[in-house]
């Protein structure tokens, strides 16, 4: 059933700032009214031409503003079925390493990031390589990474249980897409200044791959990565695992603003 575009005009027509491109209003409009409670989750958006129509704007217009919110994750088109209200999660920002771009150029999508499990590793490992030794062991996290809505990834993050065991209290709330380099920055004054990896293919372990979608033993892209903090102190370890897709990862390792000539 088609939601009553009203909610849209109202708050399109509301705000009605000129100074404001009008698929800037549109997108705006659609997000509050999403944000209200009155676009719920999964609920089907009225035509493009229902909705130019309505608001007296031209189908490019309307387009554009949906397409960019299609890309954000907050619109899902279902082919031959119609544009729909996804999740009114907000997708994590300034992602280093989870930047993926589609094959013929275009934005960067989105990415959503769940908590699937969090423990106490005591066990030897990479990590541990890495890391080096902790008596206390090494905090584990699993995560999934919705990339746009186009395909899944996995993450597993270790770091030193001395310093960072608070994260196994921490409410999953404050770690669902959220940048991970943000908390530990903020909550244990340990920002991450750089970071490097090796990327590798690899089949994809039974675990994993039940959560990316694809068959046991498929190929996909393991990427190792260890972050650094002050005097190029590991903090972190992470193996992330990329099903195969037509969509680009950029390997720069670096904050988005990064400028790479700067002192």
């Amino acid at each position: 059933m088609t939601t009553d575009p009203g909610p849209i005009a109202a708050r399109f027509l509301a705000g009605a700032d000129t100074s404001m491109p009008k698929h800037a209003r549109l997108r705006r409009a659609i997000m509050d009214a999403v944000e209200a409670g009155e676009l719920p989750a999964g609920s089907r958006l009225a035509g493009e031409r229902e909705l130019s129509t309505l608001l007296g704007l031209s189908l490019g217009t309307t387009q554009k503003a949906l397409g960019r919110l299609m890309d954000e994750g907050f619109l899902v088109r279902r082919q031959g079925h119609g544009t729909f209200v996804g999740s009114t999660r907000r997708p994590i920002a300034g992602s280093w390493h989870f930047r993926f771009y589609p094959p013929d150029s275009g934005r960067e999508l989105p990415v959503f990031a769940t908590v699937l499990e969090r423990r106490l590793e005591t066990q030897m490992g990479p990590w541990s390589a890495v890391l080096g030794p902790d008596p206390k062991g090494y905090v584990m996290l699993r995560r999934s990474l919705d990339i746009g809505g186009k395909f899944t990834c996995t993450s597993r993050i270790y770091l030193p249980a001395s310093r960072f065991a608070r994260l196994l209290r921490t409410a999953a709330k404050r770690l669902t897409d959220t940048n991970l380099k943000a908390v530990l920055a903020q909550d244990f004054a340990a920002p991450t200044l750089q970071s490097d990896g090796l990327a590798s293919l690899a089949p994809i372990e039974a675990e994993d791959a039940g959560i990316i979608g694809v068959a046991p033993g498929s190929l996909g892209l393991q990427v190792r990565i260890t972050a650094r903090s002050f005097g190029r102190q590991p903090i972190s370890y992470q193996c992330m695992w990329v099903p195969p897709t037509p969509y680009a990862l950029k390997f720069d390792f670096h904050a988005p603003d990064h400028d790479p000539t700067a002192a």
